[in-house]
């Protein structure tokens, strides 16, 4: 007898749908505060986050069983478009296995399941066997016409399903829940109170001072006793932490405070979380968190095609890259641009670069030929060499593909 498909048009329960800006490791491993709780309602404890240009998602899952992730990318209904995917993620022999499908709802014949187009090296993932069953953690960036950034919204569910069964027909509905992706979340608000945090910049690098400015505004009667500071996470041994007294309100029902600290040494790169923890004088607690990125002293803004249509004959591809800085000082520097073996840089391969100013930019031309007939994903590195620090960053290029 087949097996029943699974029913995954029940009500997909999200308690907290603004979802902050936070970079896991990914190790297979769900640690404390590495990640937000999304829902159990779909049968797993359930876990997302996200970073511009990346998604990531989390569950723990028992023995004989898949996880579904379940994505519409423009929040516009799961049987809407050809915008919703599904990665779906098991667990064998030790290691995870991802298979993935998007569903096209634009045929007039009807919705059907497609090949995604997602490219493999856009998908990361690691898993590990657990007490209870297995883990499993995973990146997702998306192609460049559906880049998650700040207020992006976008519907997701994620449910455990038993191992290799049938989901059903592309026709049947999905139930969804929409999340708001934010770098600011305020729980436990008391009714009249707003807050609002004033990064000088939100992205620092190690060993640079760090600043944030909190105003705070009421219109009713909000009384705090003190206010609680630390960063959560891999963040939180590496800044300042401490307690003091809530500032006085002025006649115009405002108050700030400011978090000063210095990011340590050994920080890991990427979006972490400050938390603000007011403690009224009735004994209830207000928190205020907010993401800011630990970052790599230089970051790269690549002005290139994404893609490259098949061509028979060989081609120059022209474009830039902006050596963008995070810190304070001038940066003197390396830049290399690493390319297939079989492609010629003719413009860019290897150059010094300067960047004078606080938080300044180093543009670098690139100019290289893509051979004759070339078809599949190939990967172009850019890195910079300051001192004994390396940064780089690779992209993937696909090149005559459908």
């Amino acid at each position: 007898m087949a097996a029943q498909p699974v029913d995954l048009s029940a009500a997909y329960t999200v308690p907290q749908t603004v979802r902050l800006a936070i970079t896991p490791v990914l190790d297979g491993k769900i640690s404390p505060e590495e990640w937000d709780s999304l829902s159990n309602s779909g049968g797993c404890d359930a876990y997302f986050q996200w970073e511009p240009e990346t998604l990531y998602f989390a569950a723990n899952a028992k023995d004989g069983e898949d996880v579904v992730v379940s994505l519409d990318m423009k929040s516009d209904g799961w049987l809407v478009g050809d915008d919703n995917l599904e990665l779906r993620i098991g667990f064998k022999d030790g290691q995870p296995a991802l298979s993935t499908r998007k569903l096209d709802s634009t045929d007039p014949a009807g919705p059907a399941w497609k090949e995604s187009g997602i490219l493999h090296e856009s998908i990361k993932l690691m898993g590990t066997k657990t007490d209870s069953g297995w883990s499993f953690e995973a990146s997702f960036t998306p192609p460049a016409n559906q880049t998650p950034n700040v207020g992006t919204k976008l519907g997701l569910r994620i449910d455990a399903v038993p191992a290799g069964s049938d989901l059903g027909g592309a026709f049947l509905p999905r139930g969804m829940s929409f999340v708001n992706l934010q770098f600011d979340l305020g729980q436990n608000l008391p009714s009249g109170f707003s807050w609002r945090p004033d990064f000088l910049v939100r992205s620092v690098p190690v060993d640079d001072s760090f600043k944030v400015k909190y105003g705070f505004k009421r219109s009713e009667n909000v009384e705090f006793s003190h206010v609680e500071y630390r960063a959560e996470g891999y963040a939180k041994d590496l800044m300042a932490t401490g307690t003091k007294p809530f500032p006085s309100w002025d006649k115009k029902g405002k108050a700030g405070e400011q978090y000063a600290t210095i990011i340590a040494s050994g920080a890991p790169v990427g979006y972490r979380v400050l938390r603000l923890s007011l403690k009224g004088k009735d004994g209830a607690e207000t928190t205020l968190r907010s993401s800011f990125r630990i970052a790599d002293l230089v970051e790269y803004d690549v002005h290139l095609p994404r893609s490259l249509p098949l061509d028979p004959d060989a081609r120059i591809i022209r474009g830039s890259v902006d050596i963008r800085s995070n810190g304070l000082k001038r940066i003197n520097g390396n830049f290399k641009f690493h390319l297939p073996s079989e492609w010629t840089a003719t413009r860019g391969k290897e150059t010094k670069f300067t960047i004078y100013h606080s938080r300044g930019v180093a543009k670098v031309p690139l100019e290289f030929i893509v051979p004759k007939d070339t078809v599949g994903v190939f990967p172009l590195t850019f890195v910079g060499e300051i001192g004994d620090k390396v940064v780089s960053k690779t992209m993937y290029v696909p090149v005559g593909q459908p």
